[in-house]
């Protein structure tokens, strides 16, 4: 059974209850009363359409049509109308004795009447806004296509970084708040869609957005306490509209282009490089070898061609020279001058699909009057991977809706129902994307990947298989996820200040996931026969009550409104798997065919099954005041209890903020002509954290079985317990000014200072203590930053309107605290270097004083060129596997006969380090900082031009001042492995032909030298970029056409994503984060769309 509501507490009654109410959001008829009718403009006289026409006070309301006109009955003459626009400064008349009223809306630059949600269905307009709250509208979510919708943020938003890291279909982009608020930068905001608290918003459908509101300091996020240390993200889904049905169908195709990957050598120069790698390093026995640049693959000389050698190099001999004909190449072998024939093979022509497509289809109605609104949709969407074996596709359907049951009550319900089905490169290699493209596209450019028969010579689960396209079908991979969630509310309002709501919401998650092997081809002639199965179910039921009072008052020029809450949380989590090997036959999956009994080494079936509880209650509330609109002051606290925690249950978290809008005082008066606003903000609070405690009962101490002795097994602890582990506490000041410039250019610049407290981390234990980790409260760190915005109109007329867009974010962060340990700065981890003066310091790691994520490594200063060069600097290297120590003239000398028989001089090739302290030795502790690998600067710029009905948008964003270790670059140039291919930078190694080259000589297996092998300042790479994220060109049809077919809108598009980066990084994708070992590759996507509304 999908739900077993005896299970999670819920009710038959009470369901049924809910689902009446959930679907009780129907349009009721019109009311009799006074006609009103108009049109609405903006102030060139062009009509809006779609602009929202309210009678005041009530659920009554119209929506004007393609040619800005509108139709509304109102109760009578004393009816106020509201007119609101987005992007317009909202209007309100008095209907008084006309039947015709047309309005002119102003264009708002800051749009400061726009509502934003600050949270618990609480609204504020902009300009009496006093926290950090960052809106994007369902404006900006237009543009484009993507499986998640928070990649729209990216270059979006002040203070915010959201990193595409992957470019696996359905992968989420990182997003990081303000820096934070973890030791390494790192921190998951708490996400809230339609009042339901989620860990994630990888299956909304972006279509079904209205608004995403990003809160950002304390005062805006205490008001969710315990969980909102590293920010809130609030998304509000689309809710319908007053006015006629509209019917919208909207469809995109892309095409998904592979970005560049790393660049490999071809066969003949993999051949030509690793055999001179292999001989300058003595390894002769190697070119000789049935290996992959090895002549011993004469497998042809036995006559059975069908099945020997997954190697194709062998010298040119009349026995083989058939194959010449066959697609086989001929090059000069380097080391002997013999001709070496070879097969040519790409890894990537075989495993990964030239072009993957993407498809979008959404249908949407909406529509309402004075009793009733109600929005429904219905979405597909479909991406496959470039991967052979990767792909995504999801199935989406949202109904929201609200009823006037009576005068003083109101029925507001939502459901939101998801389907998506992926198959990841994870699935199928260990090391998932960083293997696939950072590893596997490094198989030996000489491997035969199938016989003359066509059957594959290699087809197994590990990454240095090429040949994914025969191995993809003896894999059996699914992961499907189902997502359903439904809230339901009942407003009442008690008086014309009053109001109380009563909310419940469900949210139920079950994933299911299935594997199995099917024999597969591990060498020519040899099989894997395990047939190795598993599968796994886990269901989540999440619910939230909460009952909320609001007060709202205006007297005179004083405006009080009033929050007090009570919410309760419980989430339980049941999850199931089993696996197993031995099936007779490739035809079943099902675990039911596996062999049940030990035998011949083949395991039984396993199984496990976890049950995990956690709940929380809080109490919260806010107040917010305003005097003329002048002096705002707001004060919101939350009190939670959670049951993770022992002895600290409860936590208080506050927030207060204030603002001036000095714009509004009389001594501004003279420059209103040019300053339509100006407004200083300020704002303190403090928040909660117990995130890091990925189980409910991880502070309790568990127990765990060890050896079997006699029949019995031994117990151990496994976890100790810490029952006075505290809350993670965040504090932040946030300081800002606002303006808008000549209705046309806003600005804004705030700084925040924000301090986590108590920090939650999983510190190890020495290997004596018998346990591995604890939790504890590890010390404190701070992030600063500053941030500047702004939007301008750059020009507007009946035609045309330019809109340009920017921000930029500057960061650091530092650790001010940790626990006593003894150890300089209470350091944990790190390493020793010289500096400056030439005495050691500690660096690295975490440590009071220093900020984390900065890198070091040695400085590569030159390169011995030629003998001259040896002479002159005469430096020996010790060849120790574990040592690398390089020692001078002076140092060498005083060696033992012992110490200097390890070591050897070094050769024209070799790299030349820098020495830091001048003692005449290089080791670990001359490494040289390298910069930081968390990016100081953020941002972005967007672009929007509209040209009667064309339209063009641009959005780029950036990340800059910041480094990244690219280990892949380092592995492959230090011929690591021996075997794997390498890359084209080889190219430009030293040799006696290429003195002046860029890297020191290619050696195989450079563990010794400790040239390319040495993790120096040449594979560390400067990440600053520039991403061309979207560029979209739209055109709605004119109106005479549209209105021919009896339409609306209809509007077609091209959209460009992922376009280009600008940027001096070596690395495929500068996104990638510290010590980078590669991934799956951001798609170059072009979309073709059409929208049509009815």
């Amino acid at each position: 059974m999908l739900f077993d509501f005896n299970i999670f507490n819920i009710g038959r009654t009470r369901l049924l209850l809910v689902a009446v109410l959930l679907f009780s959001a129907v349009a009721a008829g019109a009311q009799s009363g006074v006609t009103v009718t108009g049109t609405v403009s903006d102030s060139d006289g062009n009509p809006l359409i779609g602009a929202a026409v309210m009678e005041q006070g009530t659920n009554n309301g119209a929506v004007t049509d393609i040619d800005g006109k509108y139709s509304i009955v109102v109760r009578g003459a004393g009816s106020v109308l509201v007119f609101n626009s987005l992007s317009y400064m909202t209007e309100t008349m008095t209907v008084g004795d006309r039947n015709v009223i047309n309005v002119a809306l102003k264009d708002d630059a800051l749009s400061l009447s726009e509502s934003v949600v600050t949270g618990y269905g609480r609204t504020v307009s902009r300009d009496k806004l006093t926290a950090a709250i960052s809106k994007v509208s369902g404006e900006v979510l237009e543009n484009g296509v993507r499986s998640n919708a928070l990649s729209a943020l990216a270059g979006t938003v002040t203070g915010v970084r959201v990193a595409t890291t992957s470019g696996q279909p359905g992968s989420s982009p990182s997003i990081v708040i303000r820096g934070g608020a973890a030791l390494d930068g790192s921190g998951t905001p708490l996400y809230v869609i339609d009042g339901i608290q989620r860990d994630n918003m990888d299956d909304i459908n972006a279509n079904d957005i209205e608004s995403i509101e990003i809160l950002k300091d304390a005062a805006a996020t205490a008001l969710y306490g315990a969980k909102a240390n590293a920010g809130v993200v609030l998304v509000t889904t689309k809710r319908g509209h007053v006015g006629k049905a509209e019917i919208s169908f909207k469809a995109n195709v892309g095409l998904n282009y592979l970005r560049k990957t790393n660049e490999f050598l071809s066969a003949d120069d993999y051949l030509y490089y690793m055999r001179l790698a292999a001989h300058r390093s003595g390894n002769d026995a190697l070119l000789t070898s049935s290996g992959p640049y090895g002549t011993g693959n004469d497998y042809y000389a036995d006559g059975n061609a069908a099945v020997e050698g997954v190697y194709s190099p062998m010298f040119l001999s009349d026995e083989n020279a058939f194959l010449l004909d066959q697609g086989y190449k001929a090059m000069t072998d380097p080391i002997t001058g013999q001709t070496i024939i070879y097969n040519e093979f790409t890894p990537s022509e075989v495993s990964v699909r030239g072009m993957a497509l993407t498809q979008d289809y959404n249908v949407s109605a909406s529509g309402g009057n004075e009793k009733g609104k109600y929005y429904a949709s219905l979405g597909y969407y479909d991406e496959n991977g470039f991967p052979v074996v990767s792909g995504y596709d999801r199935i989406s359907f949202v109904t929201n809706g609200s009823y006037k049951i009576t005068d003083w009550l109101e029925s507001v319900s939502s459901l939101n129902f998801s389907r998506s089905n992926s198959t990841q490169v994870s699935d199928y290699i260990g090391g998932g994307d960083a293997n696939f493209f950072g590893i596997m596209f490094s198989a030996p450019p000489t491997m035969r990947q199938y016989n003359l028969d066509g059957d594959p010579i290699i087809c197994t689960t590990n990454w240095e298989n090429g040949n994914w396209d025969a191995a993809k079908d003896s894999f059996y991979r699914r992961n499907t996820n189902y997502k359903f969630s439904m809230a339901q509310g009942l407003n009442f309002t008690v008086t014309d200040h009053l109001s109380v709501k009563l909310n419940g919401m469900w949210y139920f998650n079950m994933k299911e996931t299935e594997r199995f092997n099917k024999t597969y081809i591990t060498r020519p002639g040899t099989y894997n026969s395990d047939r190795k199965a598993s599968a796994s179910y886990s269901r989540m039921l999440s619910q939230t009550y909460n009952a909320i009072v609001n007060y709202e008052n205006s007297w005179n020029d004083h405006n009080l409104s009033v929050t007090a809450g009570y919410e309760f949380y419980d989430k339980y989590n049941f999850g199931l798997s089993a696996a197993g090997q031995g099936s007779d036959t490739d035809d079943f999956i099902s675990l039911g065919y596996i062999d049940k009994t030990e035998d011949n080494n083949i395991s039984a079936i396993s199984m496990n099954s976890t049950h995990v509880r956690e709940r929380s209650m809080s109490v919260f509330g806010n107040a917010s005041y305003d005097y003329m609109g002048k002096y705002l002051f707001s004060f919101s606290a939350r009190y939670d209890g959670y049951s993770k925690l022992v002895n600290n249950k409860w936590g208080f978290f506050p927030g207060v903020s204030a603002a001036w809008n000095i714009h509004k005082e009389n001594f501004m008066a003279p420059s209103r002509n040019w300053l339509t606003s100006l407004k200083l903000r300020a704002g303190y609070g403090q928040n909660g954290n117990v995130n890091i405690l990925a189980g409910a009962y991880d502070l309790q101490g568990s127990y765990d079985k060890t050896g079997l002795y006699d029949g019995d097994y031994g117990i151990l602890i496994d976890n100790l317990p810490y029952p006075d582990l505290r809350w993670e506490k965040t504090t932040s000041v946030d300081l800002a000014v606002e303006a808008v410039l000549w209705d046309r250019l806003s600005l804004s610049l705030g700084a925040y200072n924000k301090v986590t407290s108590d920090l939650l981390a999983n510190v190890p234990f020495p290997s004596s203590a018998g346990v591995g980790n604890q939790y504890t409260n590890n010390g404190s760190v701070r992030n600063r930053g500053i941030e500047f915005e702004f939007d301008a109109t750059l020009f507007r007329n009946r035609d045309w309107k330019i809109k340009l867009g920017g921000n930029a974010t500057y960061m650091r962060s530092k650790i001010l605290q940790l626990p006593d340990n003894g150890n300089e700065n209470n350091r944990q981890g790190g390493s020793q270097v010289y500096d400056a003066s030439g005495n050691l310091v500690w660096v690295g790691g975490y440590q009071e004083g220093q900020e984390y994520g900065t890198a070091y490594a040695y400085q590569m200063v030159n390169i011995v060129r030629s003998e001259e060069d040896l002479q002159n600097y005469g430096w020996y290297v010790d060849t120790t596997p574990t040592s690398g120590t390089i020692y001078g003239p002076a140092v060498w000398n005083t060696l033992t006969a012992d110490e200097q028989a390890r070591g050897q001089l070094l050769q024209p090739g070799d790299a030349i380090f820098y020495d830091v302290n001048g003692d005449n030795k290089i080791d670990q502790y001359d490494q040289v900082c390298m910069g930081n690998t968390i990016p100081r600067w953020v941002g972005g710029l967007n672009l929007s031009v509209d040209w009667k009905g064309l339209s063009l948008y641009a959005r780029f964003d950036y990340a800059a001042d910041y480094v990244a270790q690219n280990a892949r670059k380092q592995y492959y140039m230090a011929l690591s492995q021996g075997t794997f291919n390498t890359l084209k930078e080889s190219k430009d190694t030293w040799s006696p032909e290429n003195p002046d080259a860029t890297y020191p000589i290619l050696m195989y297996a450079d563990t010794k030298n400790r040239n390319n092998y040495r993790m120096s300042n040449i594979f560390y790479d400067e990440q600053s970029y520039i991403c061309a994220r979207e560029i979209a060109l739209s055109w709605s049809l004119p109106e005479k056409w549209v209105r021919a077919i009896k339409m609306q809108d209809l509007t077609l598009s091209v959209t460009g994503q992922n376009l280009f980066y600008i940027t001096a990084s070596s690395m495929y994708n500068p996104e990638y984060g510290v010590n980078s070992n590669g991934g799956y590759s951001i798609p170059r996507t072009v979309f073709f769309g059409v929208k049509a509304t009815f």
